[in-house]
């Protein structure tokens, strides 16, 4: 997703673009930070923190009933994660703050990321099940 956020905003440089992503994802293409941060691109990124794989571990919950291998991780500051590359960052604790933190992010002129602490979900139905477990 970030990878594409990027491109995006550099076809579309007078417009802001927005990045939702998991935490799993997140982990992925966190060195993208760095181009964010030099370009100083207008994104806002929302990191959705649950601490798994989601999608991979709801295809093993419907394919293996309660059989999960690898999928769980440690809960990791996201927001710190960015802010060390230089990032305005927010990490979202309650529900009640997430509009708020969200119009700062947004107002702001540069390169923002919301990372919003959530459950794991992956009693869900995944959307691709058939091909990810």
């Amino acid at each position: 997703a970030l990878g594409a956020a990027i491109g995006a905003q550099v076809g579309q440089p007078g417009r802001r673009t927005v990045c939702a992503m998991g935490d799993g994802s997140f982990g992925f293409c966190v060195g993208e930070l760095e181009t964010v941060t030099r370009y100083r691109l207008p994104l806002t990124m929302i990191v959705f923190s649950n601490a798994t794989y989601g999608w991979i571990k709801a295809g093993q919950n419907a394919g293996f009933g309660q059989r999960f291998h690898n999928v769980d991780f440690g809960r990791t500051d996201h927001a710190a994660v960015a802010a060390a590359f230089g990032v305005r960052s927010w990490r979202v604790e309650d529900p009640s703050d997430l509009d708020r933190v969200l119009r700062l992010a947004l107002a702001h002129d540069g390169p923002t990321l919301v990372d919003v602490v959530s459950q794991p979900l992956h009693e869900a139905a995944a959307p691709v099940s058939e091909w990810i477990a």
